[in-house]
């Protein structure tokens, strides 16, 4: 499977691809990784603020669609990025992305041609 659809397939699968692509598939080229873990931090953060609206006493009509297409916006930004074989790093998210998951990121495997 080549590195393009490796970033896809994390960002289309969540949080679960984001896993398989940083974790469990090898040879990753540093720009996948970094998609993977977006993929992660962006269904993760999804989930947690979902989470932790329903907990609030409190009712704001339109806040899980707005929530939802901010999700879906960045997902296919993230998409089009891999696709193009541009920089990967979203906005806010990759900054995230790339300080969880340092360690995995920058772990050894091949250099990335891609956005130089």
């Amino acid at each position: 499977m080549d590195e393009k659809m490796k970033a896809i397939l994390a960002y289309i699968l969540g949080w679960l691809g984001g896993l398989i692509v940083l974790f469990a598939l090898k040879d990753n080229e540093r720009n996948t990784k970094i998609h993977a873990a977006q993929a992660i931090v962006l269904s993760g953060g999804l989930f947690v603020v979902i989470m932790v609206y329903n907990m609030l006493p409190i009712y704001i009509f339109g806040i899980s669609s707005i929530l939802n297409v901010l999700y879906l916006v960045a997902m296919v930004m993230g998409i089009v990025r891999a696709y193009n074989e541009q920089e990967p790093e979203l906005p806010v998210v990759g900054d995230i992305a790339k300080n969880l998951f340092k360690k995995q990121i920058d772990a050894d495997g091949p250099i990335s041609g891609a956005g130089e």
